[in-house]
């Protein structure tokens, strides 16, 4: 079927070509919640979670326990929360989303009226459809959150860049 954003979503080339590959697999039209990400951006997700009643706990939704830690340790402040998104992502990825390979899908109704509101076995078929791609599918209290891979050519330069590195570095 097709796909649709929210107005705000930042996505780009790459993620809206997996987006596509995913909604051609389907019966049914899904709505994209979220894209990529800056610093400040994933704080204001991170601590939305942690004001709802009661507080989610991020290390059930983030497969590094210290980084969730930290951010909910910074919380409630915003320009912490960012040093600490910014601290991880000098070494590591917190969220796809930061990288521009992760992707939201709406799974719950987003407000009266709003289009894109799953039912448990359109998710389950969200989640297959995913997998079968070779994306990463998480489901969360209210969205399914989706990370696809990189770009192999995107890997292979970087690979090629670091060897030149290398050899420039012990060439002088």
């Amino acid at each position: 079927m097709s796909w649709s954003k929210k107005s705000d979503v930042v996505l780009n080339f790459y993620l809206e070509e997996k987006i596509s590959l995913l909604a051609n697999q389907l019966s049914f039209n899904i709505v994209i919640t979220d894209g990529i990400r800056t610093p400040r951006m994933q704080v204001n997700r991170m601590y939305a979670k942690l004001n709802k009643t009661p507080p989610e706990d991020l290390t059930d939704v983030y497969a590094n326990d210290e980084f969730a830690n930290e951010v909910m340790d910074a919380y409630p402040d915003i320009n912490a929360g960012i040093a600490v998104v910014k601290k991880y992502m000098a070494f590591s990825t917190p969220s796809k989303h930061l990288t521009g390979l992760g992707f939201d899908v709406r799974t719950t109704g987003g407000g009266q009226g709003a289009p894109g509101k799953l039912s448990s076995s359109q998710i389950n078929l969200v989640i297959a459809a995913a997998e079968q791609l070779g994306f990463s599918p998480f489901l969360e209290s209210d969205h399914l959150h989706i990370g696809v891979p990189a770009e192999k050519k995107n890997q292979l330069a970087l690979v090629f860049i670091l060897g030149v590195l290398i050899w420039i570095s012990r060439k002088s």
